[in-house]
């Protein structure tokens, strides 16, 4: 379908952001959605890496759902992807720990890793349910999530219920003419994402962690141990077709996945256009996978 009129309209009145991308805004706290408590802090295992811990209600235990925020590390941080956090716990009653994984300035998927690791053993200190813990993220955050849980089935060190990759990118390199993903070709720079500028590998010890940085590329037998997935592509995302792929491969696994494309809609819309259609859905989605059991 064609690329919704108000996106089109947006990118009409600056085009500049067809490429640089669409600036990261949020409201004052006083507008953001109501929460009962939010409080920033830490872990002993990483302690140079914030977490911020969004609690919905006054409950006994919690199911919990460790987030990885997007954005390229000139924009993405805890506070662009505030009310996304806050949405999300408030709608599922889930407790929401997002993790700030740019603090780091190196080894970021490792200390990401040691931050999810350090979470699950000690659910019970947040008042979690240790069979109850979901991961997920958005675009660069949902790469960090999905090698989080590709790491964590080949070590054997924790087992995590679900994950939630919205439009993730599963192949890490930056490969845009002749890649064998159509979507790069047609959409790339096109409307708010230039994936040639963002150095994706700079997450990653490339020696040591290589067999994580690109999960559509993992062994079948890998996938086949992989959560319940929920992944969310765009049409006019230049990264729609390697999630699309990513799913079709974790169903070929056995894996139950639950893919759902929003047409008409681009990179990062659950960020970058509050108040649309698709905004509300994909929230409300997002909140139907993590509350069914």
């Amino acid at each position: 379908m064609p690329l919704h009129h108000y996106i089109e309209q947006y990118f009409q009145q600056h085009p500049q952001t067809r490429s640089k991308g669409i600036s990261l805004e949020n409201y004052p706290l006083e507008k953001r959605p109501k929460i009962l408590k939010v409080e920033n802090s830490n872990v002993e295992a990483a302690p140079q890496i914030p977490i911020r811990i969004y609690t919905p209600s006054e409950e006994e235990n919690y199911p919990l759902f460790i987030f990885f925020h997007g954005g390229d590390f000139l924009q993405g941080n805890l506070e662009t992807h505030d009310v996304s956090c806050r949405l999300i716990s408030t709608l599922s009653g889930y407790k929401v720990i997002a993790v700030e994984y740019q603090a780091a300035s190196s080894a970021i998927f490792s200390n990401s890793y040691l931050v999810t690791k350090w979470i699950v053993e000690h659910a019970k200190e947040y008042k979690g349910k240790s069979t109850n813990i979901a991961i997920g993220g958005a675009s660069i955050g949902a790469n960090l999530a999905a090698a989080i849980v590709l790491k964590s089935i080949k070590t054997g060190d924790f087992k995590l219920s679900k994950q939630i990759l919205h439009y993730p990118i599963t192949d890490i390199s930056n490969e845009i003419k002749g890649s064998e993903y159509q979507s790069r070709e047609l959409y790339n720079a096109k409307y708010g994402l230039d994936i040639s500028t963002v150095e994706n590998l700079s997450l990653y010890d490339k020696d040591e962690e290589i067999d994580y940085i690109s999960p559509i590329k993992t062994d079948k037998k890998y996938l086949t141990k992989m959560p319940k997935t929920l992944i969310f592509t765009a049409e006019y995302d230049p990264l729609c077709d390697e999630g699309e792929l990513y799913a079709e491969r974790l169903k070929n696994a056995g894996v139950e996945v639950r893919l759902v494309r929003f047409d008409g809609n681009i990179h990062g819309f659950m960020q970058s256009f509050p108040g649309s259609p698709d905004y509300m859905r994909g929230y409300d989605i997002t909140t139907e996978f993590l509350t069914d059991d």
